[in-house]
């Protein structure tokens, strides 16, 4: 069967905010000419200088500590049944309890052994390219106040049997729980949880959320094999039934 046959019945949404120079991170991305018909090359051929986890990306294991790398993840870990948990209405700074996303699940179903969960906040509206980033954020209000998960929150995910994590902030944790974690050089308490606990990788960065029903649709985000990589950029893909 053709492809093009397979991925007749659905609808493609891409999840993925484009990488180009001045986009919010915690540290710059450059995309250099190294080649350029411009100057008299015969071909356009560019450097990259990117952190593994700007933009939309994917935190394997080892980025907390975990056990493994981004070249021994089991890529059936990067793909499956998507279920969106609407937490839009969470202000600035808020955490996600458990007991959010069992009242999700009371009206929505249960979350189910292998798939993935991912959490919008529509934070993705936010995200602005020209302001300043680096190792402290820069002005980019992108990076700065975000909710995010509780560690209870996370642990209910995990022994729910996720896949993967997701969400459309720069990290999973609350920016309280990430300030304070830097300020003491420790890790988030969710990527320790989920990384490290249980070596579910975690999906940030995420757009476009608010395109997805909270169940029924696909999501693929497949990272880079870097030989030792704790993260990576990704193309991240919702496939949602036409029908």
């Amino acid at each position: 069967m053709e492809a093009s046959n397979i991925f007749s019945g659905w609808v493609m949404v891409d999840l993925t905010h484009a990488l180009e120079e001045g986009t919010p991170g915690f540290h710059e991305f450059y995309h250099l000419p190294r080649m350029s018909r411009g100057m008299g090359d015969s071909y356009n051929a560019y450097l990259l200088q990117v952190f593994e986890h700007h933009g939309t990306h994917v935190d394997a294991p080892s980025h907390a500590g975990g056990g493994r790398s981004l070249d021994e993840l089991d890529l059936n870990m990067c793909h499956g049944p998507c279920r969106v948990i609407d937490m839009h209405t969470k202000g600035l700074r808020e955490t996600v309890s458990a007991d959010d996303i069992q009242s999700w699940e009371e009206t929505h179903g249960r979350i189910e052994v292998g798939e993935i969960a991912v959490i919008r906040y529509d934070w993705d509206r936010r995200w602005s390219v020209g302001a300043r980033s680096g190792s402290d954020g820069g002005s980019n209000i992108f990076l700065k106040d975000f909710p995010g998960l509780s560690v209870e929150a996370a642990e209910h995910l995990a022994c729910r049997g996720v896949r993967m994590v997701g969400a459309d902030t720069p990290t999973i944790d609350s920016a309280p729980a990430f300030e304070e974690a830097h300020s003491k050089g420790d890790v988030e308490p969710c990527h320790a949880k989920l990384l490290v606990e249980y070596g579910i990788p975690v999906l940030e960065g995420l757009r476009n959320l608010d395109k997805l029903p909270p169940n029924g649709s696909y999501l693929l985000a497949f990272p880079l094999r870097i030989r030792g990589g704790s993260g990576s950029p990704v193309r991240a893909v919702a496939l949602i039934p036409s029908r």
